[in-house]
């Protein structure tokens, strides 16, 4: 078989993570040697992965699967091959990025790969760090593509406006937003520079008006993008001389201020998509993509570093059983309310996160398990003595948390953090529920033995 097809379940069966949208990754390398680093660095998204030996395997499959990231090994760019894998990205319309991987990057070749329309360059070994953030930004600008891309447009009297917004989708292939806004604008005004705004990047204070941004001076001229009512942002136009602001098409000016007020709107509709993508939609808490990095990353340093990092999982109680009695409207004030106490019990830089139904996680960097014993003890005495807002006054229910830290010998790996803080918690629910138990409670217990686990 010239190409080898890698879903990414099949390498990460030990957990049911989610990703906001699961995108493609294509590692074009003869030998695949860096298949399990990369694996590692897309595992938390769900991302699916494919191998191809050779450029001509790996064309079919960026034809075939439409990918955000194509990493291809330099070794394998000997003449024309780096051409071909652009020219059938840019044939195609694809939002896909490609990125090459290299045992000795040279500063001046990996300037001209950009120029060439390369999306970045990485040594090998590879970082897995950087690697990772590289593929989700790719991954993202992917959703931001299909977003503007499938917008259901309705062209009214903006026929020439309509098709400058084509252009500016078809801009994301080679940069970011705001930079294909500028460039457009730069080419239908003639305008010596332009520089854009999104509305993250003004103050709310800050009033944009169309027309001339000065009596005095008309070489600068401030257009405002706004969308249904709301200011989205604002294009700034810098001509050479006084009279060039004159000579400005006011008719093309509307096109382009429509084009990119509609342009932006998506986009803010995307960022919005985004923020949510982190967050827990009932609790406000980070979710599960969110926790798994953050626990990969506190785990790397505490290693690098030699500090500590505790983990904390905690579940409710009987919580099914609350549900059937009290039904899921009352489930879902309780999770809310327990999430509310979790706030007020953490400290600045720990992170708590909703990762399960009614399971619970708060990562705690540079804490002992001592430490994190008392933490646990607070968000119980707290839970105590909290009422649950629009439950009935009698319901009170508790928690069972488990606690594992990076000192134990059991714990080699992230993923060792999550399953023995689990372990741990499980620990409490058999000891009779609403109590704190850790790993080294589970050892003196020999507990652990009754579990199935494989030490690799």
């Amino acid at each position: 078989m010239n190409y080898a097809l890698f879903f990414y379940e099949a390498c990460f069966r030990d957990s049911e993570v989610k990703s906001m949208s699961v995108t493609t990754v294509i590692v074009i390398d003869k030998y695949g040697a860096d298949i399990a680093l990369i694996g590692k660095a897309v595992r938390p998204f769900g991302h699916a992965l494919l191998w191809a030996e050779n450029i001509k395997e790996g064309v079919k499959l960026i034809k075939a699967s439409k990918p955000a990231t194509v990493l291809v090994n330099e070794e394998l760019l000997g003449g024309k091959e780096l051409n071909v894998l652009l020219e059938t990205i840019r044939a195609h319309r694809l939002p896909t990025q490609l990125v090459i991987i290299s045992d000795k990057p040279d500063f001046e070749k990996s300037m001209d790969w950009v120029a060439e329309g390369v999306f970045s360059v990485i040594s090998s070994p590879i970082n897995i760090e950087r690697l990772r953030r590289i593929i989700n930004k790719i991954a993202d600008s992917q959703v931001l593509y299909e977003t503007i891309i499938n917008t259901s447009l309705q062209p009214s009297s903006h026929q020439g406006g309509l098709s400058i917004y084509k252009n500016l989708a078809g801009h994301l292939e080679s940069g970011p937003l705001l930079e294909a806004l500028c460039d457009t604008a730069r080419q239908m005004t003639g305008a010596a520079r332009v520089e854009a705004w999104s509305r993250l990047d003004l103050d709310s204070q800050v009033m944009i008006a169309s027309g001339p941004t000065n009596a005095h001076c008309e070489k600068d001229v401030t257009l405002d993008l706004s969308w249904k009512g709301k200011c989205l942002g604002a294009l700034k136009l810098i001509f050479d001389d006084d009279k060039a602001a004159d000579r400005l098409d006011y008719n093309i000016v509307d096109e382009l201020v429509w084009a990119g007020s509609l342009f932006l709107s998506q986009s803010a509709r995307f960022e919005e998509a985004l923020k949510m993508a982190f967050r827990d939609p009932l609790t406000g808490l980070n979710n599960r993509r969110v926790f798994l990095e953050a626990l990969e990353r506190e785990f790397g340093q505490a290693k690098r570093y030699n500090t500590q990092v505790t983990l904390l999982t905690l579940d409710i109680d009987h919580f099914k059983a609350i549900n059937d009695t009290y039904g899921h409207q009352t489930g879902d004030e309780i999770l809310k309310w327990l999430s509310g106490v979790i706030m007020s019990v953490v400290r600045t830089g720990d992170l708590p996160a909703r990762i399960g139904g009614e399971e619970f996680a708060i990562i705690l960097p540079r804490t002992s398990i001592q430490q994190a014993t008392i933490l646990a003890e607070r968000l119980k005495d707290a839970l105590a003595i909290s009422l649950i807002p629009n439950c009935p006054g009698i319901l009170r229910p508790t928690v069972s948390q488990g606690l594992a830290d990076i000192e134990h010998f059991l714990v080699t790996s992230p993923q060792d953090l999550i399953y023995w803080s689990d372990q741990a918690m499980y620990l409490a629910k058999r000891d009779g529920r609403n109590t704190i138990r850790t790993i080294s409670e589970l050892q003196a217990k020999s507990t652990f033995q009754d579990v199935e686990y494989v030490f690799q």
